[in-house]
Formats: C-alpha cells, sequence, structure tokens
C-alpha cells in the first residue's frame, strides 16, 4: 500500500528575543500566524519580516511548520 500526504495548514514561527533572564541568558518568546499549505517559502519568509517589522523586538529565527495527514491508499 501507498501512502499519501495530504497537506492541511502552514504556520511561520517566528522567535523573537524579548530580553534577558536573571542569569544572563536570551528569553524568547515565540509568535505564530498560520498560512496556506500553498503559500511559497518565499511569500511566507517576507510576510514574516513585515510582521515583524511592528515588533520592538528583535527577530531570533523564523520558521516554517507544516501540517499533514498521512493516509494508506
Amino acid at each position: 500500500m501507498a501512502v499519501v500526504k495530504v497537506p492541511q495548514n502552514s504556520t511561520i514561527a517566528v522567535k523573537l528575543q524579548k530580553g534577558v533572564t536573571t542569569s544572563g541568558s536570551p528569553a524568547y518568546v515565540t509568535r505564530n500566524y498560520t498560512c496556506k499549505p500553498a503559500a511559497t517559502d518565499q511569500d511566507m519568509f517576507d510576510v514574516a519580516v513585515a510582521l515583524m517589522g511592528l515588533q520592538s523586538y528583535p527577530v531570533a529565527d523564523i520558521t516554517r511548520v507544516d501540517n499533514a495527514n498521512l493516509i494508506s491508499e
């Protein structure tokens, strides 16, 4: 039997450095934004950069997270 991947949704996860902890290490917060699974990586990156331009915290990381169902045929 073959397995088919059926895309469900995608998310842009943007990690921001919110400050530092009492021990001096960076403190992070992650903002998640839902996107269409058909969106290109470049489009998702451009949207994330535009949205983060409205934030006061520096961007540490931008990640694309894809979710899908696996169906046996």
